[in-house]
């Protein structure tokens, strides 16, 4: 028989739930808000209407671009890994973006029966206008802080990275498409029969 219900009854919360768990102001705090923020639908929208994307109501394919900027050409099946979407959804995705002339598919130079995503000329130039976006936020999130100090955080943010992808079996740098292994630190995992040539310039300033 059913249990009867209190219709009268109104649950209340302990005071500790009215309390987070993790306080403001320490590590943990910090970070799960700069993961929450830098993922938000606002940061994203805000990205892609600064940098003029041009598929400006597509934020599935501003993703995708965003994964090729800073990984370079790509199967499929690691961006579809990446952004946590089946791969049916990527190829959706793709051909969206191919449409737009951004990108590019090309039998992967390591497997004739696979296909790899790259970024055409036109793809590269809205790229390039993410990154200085970025480095413009940059620029002024650091703006008064001195010159030591920033190069300070910049190396323990990536030595940070390091420890995070030791950590976690490699786990960043699998989903990042950087290789955060110790051997060869910070460097982009390009498939054989690409150059990193192909991104290099990312680091130039851009004219688009």
């Amino acid at each position: 028989m059913p249990r009867q219900k209190n219709v009268g009854a109104r649950p209340t919360l302990p005071a500790s739930a009215y309390v987070a768990l993790v306080p403001a102001e320490g590590l943990s705090s910090a970070l799960a808000s700069f993961a929450v923020w830098s993922n938000s639908l606002e940061a994203r929208r805000s990205l892609m209407r600064d940098s003029a994307f041009p598929l400006a109501d597509d934020l599935p394919a501003f993703l995708i671009l965003n994964q090729l900027v800073y990984r370079g050409a790509a199967r499929p099946t690691d961006l579809a890994e990446a952004l946590e979407i089946t791969t049916s959804h990527v190829s959706k995705i793709i051909a969206r973006l191919e449409d737009a002339a951004l990108v590019l598919r090309a039998p992967d130079p390591n497997d004739n029966r696979a296909v790899i995503v790259g970024l055409t000329d036109s793809g590269r130039s809205a790229g390039l206008r993410i990154v200085e976006c970025g480095r413009s936020l940059f620029d002024r999130i650091f703006a008064d802080w001195p010159d030591g100090e920033r190069a300070e955080f910049t190396r323990l943010i990536v030595k940070f990275a390091h420890s995070i992808d030791a950590a976690s079996a490699q786990s960043l740098s699998r989903v990042s498409g950087y290789s955060w292994s110790p051997t060869h630190p910070g460097e982009i995992s390009t498939p054989p029969g690409l150059t990193a040539a192909a991104t290099a310039d990312l680091d130039q300033p851009s004219n688009a």
